[in-house]
């Protein structure tokens, strides 16, 4: 019996360690991802700024997005990653044969799609910028940009098939350094080609163009390396294609709910003063980098380990590491909470604060972000939660949920924005994520049980108690050394702050007794 137990343990840690590289894999190449991501943004504030042209590009930028999310990039790996799985299990031939037929399928839609997209703009520009209508010159530039950029949509489509396709072969390192190609085309376009321009905005919309292309290229060695070379089939009545279907219809409505959600404040952002739409891109830009790193890292590794052990029936073992997902996600969040909650501001001015963005923007924009982060771990529990059901091929529940969180952001939204503006739009966001946040974990309890046992909650408690020691400090920090005025120092002051955080939340942590988790990760990283 104890040889038993003790082969179960090791197990289990193997399975917990090799969803952790998974995730921190994923994690570095996000990183280096989101660094470039931050620098493209200052470029973009720098040539921008927060008015009417950045208003103009931000809402441009969105529509071919919003259609990425919805059709193509979350949807497609929760619908393809389990079924892929399954035809896995019975031969490789079969498994190319599914994937060929679905790229074929997919291929065709997205350009019908993106062409239909293209000639009725101007509809599609009602429906998300309505605020816009009324503003000639600010009207006329987002449909201009609109339908320059739309292509993309069509050239990421396919890019996010690859992505769902390496992921379940557990090769995540170009899925997750892919979409820095994008922002190396853009800031390429705000060096070079922007100076050029007399409309600035027309350049960056060249540079996402150019972006999609690269981003799509990239896949195809890298889909040679797992032994699948893309062919067209029109074989479309095979039994995993129906199944695909079946979990993308209900998963395109829960993540069109997500980007509802966005879409709605959007919306409502346009209604509001100049800059409102800018204020709500560039801190959701911030929030976006702990996200990215740890929640839909995590989510990312989690879903085609989750979709392995129970193509298996191996219960057991995904409850353990959901739980494992879980414990590690909460542990490295809640610190990200806290510090873009309190640095809000020094960190708005630190990346934008220059060229045609002012400091005004920046106190809008802090607050704004301030918002998002009351959010922030619900937000990456969403994504983790939600994994755990369409792992379990249950795309129905997230879709319900998704739904009723849509609508607790629309009327806390209509509410919220009479007291608080855009602040209240993001806050709005951040309140409905913990609502999903509820129903979700509500029905997951009902297949793995509490997914909070005593380690779960013990690395939570010692998170918030290291967080909260973490905060002291910022405080102190601050009193003793006032926010500078001058670039250079400010970046430093920054880079004090966020380091000297860090630092006392891992001290924080050995003293509450997590010495053995940090030499854990220190032994995985290395």
């Amino acid at each position: 019996m104890a040889t038993e137990q003790s082969k179960s343990n090791q197990a289990s840690g193997r399975q917990s360690s090799g969803l952790l590289r998974a995730a921190s894999k994923v994690g570095s190449w996000t990183m280096l991802s989101r660094i470039l991501g931050f620098v493209r943004d200052i470029l973009i504030a720098r040539v921008l700024g927060a008015g009417p042209l950045a208003d103009a590009f931000f809402v441009a930028f969105k529509l071919p997005n919003f259609f990425r999310r919805m059709f193509a990039e979350g949807t497609l790996t929760v619908a393809l990653v389990p079924v892929l799985s399954d035809q896995r299990e019975k031969g490789e031939e079969q498994a190319h044969a599914f994937l060929n037929a679905l790229a074929t399928m997919l291929f065709m839609a997205v350009v019908l799609f993106t062409v239909l997209g293209m000639l009725f703009m101007p509809w599609l520009l009602y429906l998300f910028a309505p605020g816009f209508a009324d503003e000639p010159d600010r009207w006329n530039m987002s449909l201009e940009l609109a339908r320059l950029m739309f292509p993309y949509l069509a050239m990421i489509s396919l890019a996010a098939l690859s992505w769902a396709v390496l992921n379940t072969y557990k090769h995540f390192a170009v899925p997750a350094a892919s979409p820095a190609l994008l922002n190396v085309a853009i800031i390429i376009a705000a060096l070079v080609l922007a100076p050029s321009f007399d409309n600035p905005a027309i350049a960056l919309g060249i540079g996402v163009v150019a972006g999609g292309f690269l981003q799509l290229a990239i896949q195809f060695p890298a889909l040679k390396r797992v032994g699948w070379t893309p062919r067209i089939s029109f074989n479309f009545k095979q039994p995993a294609i129906a199944e695909t279907m079946y979990l993308f219809g209900p998963a395109l409505l829960a993540i069109a709910a997500v980007q509802i959600n966005i879409l709605v404040g959007t919306i409502l952002a346009t209604l509001l003063d100049t800059g409102a739409v800018s204020y709500l891109y560039y801190s959701d830009r911030i929030v976006q980098l702990p996200l990215a790193l740890f929640g839909i890292a995590m989510s990312t590794a989690l879903l085609p380990t989750l979709s392995s052990h129970l193509s298996k029936g191996n219960k057991d073992a995904a409850g353990a590491d959901l739980r494992t997902g879980l414990a590690w996600l909460t542990w490295l969040t809640l610190p990200a909470v806290v510090g873009a909650f309190y640095l809000a501001e020094p960190i708005v001015v630190t990346l934008f604060e220059r060229g045609a963005f002012s400091h005004a923007d920046s106190v809008a924009t802090g607050q704004t972000l301030q918002a998002y982060a009351v959010g922030l771990i619900a937000f990456c529990w969403v994504r983790l939660f939600a994994s755990a059901c369409y792992a379990q091929k249950d795309a129905k529940a997230p879709m319900r949920y998704a739904a009723i969180s849509v609508v607790v952001n629309i009327v806390l939204a209509v509410i919220l924005m009479q007291f608080w503006t855009y602040v209240g739009l993001a806050l709005a966001t951040s309140l409905a994520a913990f609502v999903n946040v509820v129903l979700l974990y509500l029905r997951l309890t009902k297949t793995y049980g509490s997914l909070f046992d005593a380690s779960t909650f013990k690395r939570m408690a010692t998170a918030v108690v290291a967080s909260l020691l973490m905060l002291l400090y910022l405080i102190g920090f601050e009193s003793l050394w006032d926010f500078p005025v001058d670039g250079l120092m400010q970046g430093a002051w920054l880079g004090a702050a966020i380091m000297g955080a860090i630092v006392v939340f891992l001290l924080s942590a050995i003293l509450l007794g997590e010495r053995a988790l940090l030499m854990k990760f220190l032994r995985r990283k290395s």
